[in-house]
C-alpha cells in the first residue's frame, strides 16, 4: 500500500502544471518536477543539489539563507505557511512576479520545506491595465464632473432650475447603467485567475465604451446648457428645409413631401442652429416609421408667426407621454438619450420661437415649430 502511495504522489508531482520544489533546511535543492524547469528554464539535473537561491535575482538570493536561518532558530515566519508575491529569475536572467506558497515537512530527523510556485505575470499585467483604466476613468470623471459643475452654473445663471430635479434624476439614470457594467469588468479583472488576452482586451474595451456613454451623457447636457446667442438673419425657411431634407438619409420605405408656400416663410433665425431642430425632428419621424410611411413639412405664416409642421404617420405618442417628451433625458427609444428634443426646445427658445406637438398612438406626430417673421423680429 505504501508503495502505491508512493507512486500516487510521485504521479502528482510530474503532472502538477504550478513549479514544485523542495529544499533542505540548508536551502539546497532535493527535488523539483518538470514544470519547474519549464518556469524556470534550468533541467532537474542542473538544480538538484543547488542552493534554491539560484533562482532568486537580487537582493533576495543574498537574504534566503537568512530567512531560513532566522526561521529554524525564532519559528517566526516570513513565507513558510504563508505564501506571497516574490520575483523569480529564470536561467536566461529574465524575472517575473510568482506566487510562492512554502509548506514545512518533517521526514524523520530531517526537516524540509516544499514550495509550490506559480507564475502571475498575466495577473499583473491585467492589473496594470486596469490601474492604467482606472486612472483614465478617474482623469474623464473629474475633467467631465468640471463641465458639469461649470453646466449647472450656467442653468443658475439662466433660471431653468426648475428643471434641475427632472434633469438630475434622468442623468443617474444614464450613468448609473454604464457605470453598473464597469464595476462589473471591474471585478472581473480583478478576480479571475489567469484570464486569456482576449477576456482582457473584451473587458477594457467594454470600460472604454461605457465611459464613453457617459462622457456623451454630459458632453450634450453642457451643449444644452451653453447654447450660444443666436446670430439672427433672414432667412428664406423654405429653402433651408431643403437642404435638410438632401441632407438626411432615408430608408427606401419612407416617403418626404413637402407642402410649403412659394414666398412668405421669411425668418429671423440663425440658421445654423434652427437646422439642428429640424434635423431632430426629421430623424425622429423616421426612427416612430419601422415600417414605412410618410413624413409631410407643411408650412403657413402670417404677421407674428412662421409655422413648420412635421407630420409622420408613425407609431405615435402615449398620452402620459406627450407632456414629457421635450423633458432632458427622457425618450420613449429603446436606444435613445433623451435629449434631442430637449436641445431642440433650447434652441428655440433662443431663436424667440417654440415648439408643439400632438401625436395620437397608431396614427401618428405632428411637431410645430413655430418662427418670428424677419421683420417682426427687427421690429419688436
Amino acid at each position: 500500500m505504501q508503495s502505491q502511495d508512493k507512486a500516487v504522489l510521485l504521479a502528482i508531482l510530474e503532472a502538477a502544471v504550478d513549479a514544485i520544489i523542495v529544499i533542505d533546511s540548508r536551502g539546497t535543492i532535493q527535488t523539483v518536477n518538470p514544470a519547474t524547469s519549464t518556469l524556470f528554464g534550468f533541467s532537474k539535473e542542473e538544480m538538484l543539489g543547488q542552493n534554491v537561491n539560484m533562482l532568486m535575482p537580487s537582493p533576495f538570493r543574498e537574504q534566503h539563507d537568512g530567512y531560513l536561518s532566522n526561521y529554524l532558530k525564532t519559528g517566526e515566519a516570513k513565507i513558510i505557511g504563508i505564501g506571497r508575491e516574490v520575483v523569480g529569475k529564470r536561467k536566461d536572467g529574465s524575472t517575473f512576479p510568482m506566487h510562492l506558497a512554502v509548506s514545512r515537512m518533517s521526514i524523520g530527523d530531517q526537516i524540509l520545506f516544499a514550495g509550490i510556485v506559480r507564475d502571475i505575470t498575466d495577473l499583473k499585467n491585467v492589473q496594470n491595465q486596469l490601474a492604467q483604466a482606472n486612472e483614465q476613468l478617474e482623469q474623464r470623471v473629474q475633467e467631465r464632473t468640471r463641465e458639469l459643475r461649470a453646466a449647472q452654473a450656467d442653468l443658475l445663471k439662466s433660471e431653468r432650475m426648475a428643471t434641475l430635479g427632472q434633469v438630475s434624476g434622468g442623468i443617474a439614470h444614464e450613468i448609473r447603467n454604464p457605470l453598473n457594467a464597469v464595476r462589473t469588468s471591474v471585478y472581473y479583472l480583478r478576480n479571475v485567475q489567469n484570464p486569456s488576452p482576449e477576456k482582457v482586451a473584451e473587458h477594457l474595451e467594454r470600460i472604454d465604451r461605457q465611459v464613453s456613454l457617459i462622457d456623451n451623457v454630459i458632453t450634450a447636457l453642457s451643449d444644452i446648457a451653453r447654447m450660444p446667442e443666436p446670430a439672427v438673419i433672414p432667412c428664406d425657411v423654405n429653402d433651408l428645409l431643403r437642404k435638410i431634407v438632401c441632407s438626411i438619409s432615408m430608408p427606401r420605405n419612407i416617403q418626404v413631401e413637402l407642402d410649403l408656400p412659394d414666398t412668405g416663410l421669411q425668418a429671423g433665425i440663425d440658421p445654423n442652429q434652427v437646422s439642428i431642430v429640424f434635423r431632430n425632428l426629421l430623424r425622429n419621424a423616421r426612427d416612430a416609421m419601422p415600417d414605412g410611411g410618410v413624413i409631410t413639412l407643411t408650412g403657413q405664416a402670417d404677421s407674428e408667426n412662421v409655422v413648420v409642421h412635421v407630420t409622420d404617420n408613425g407609431v405615435g405618442i402615449q398620452p402620459d407621454d406627450l407632456a414629457r417628451v421635450t423633458e432632458p433625458l427622457f425618450s420613449t427609444k429603446a436606444r435613445g438619450m433623451g435629449l434631442g428634443l430637449a436641445i431642440s426646445v433650447a434652441i428655440l427658445k433662443k431663436n424667440h420661437g417654440r415648439l408643439d406637438v400632438k401625436s395620437e398612438p397608431g396614427k401618428g406626430t405632428t411637431f410645430s415649430v413655430h418662427l418670428k417673421p424677419f421683420l417682426a423680429e427687427h421690429t419688436a
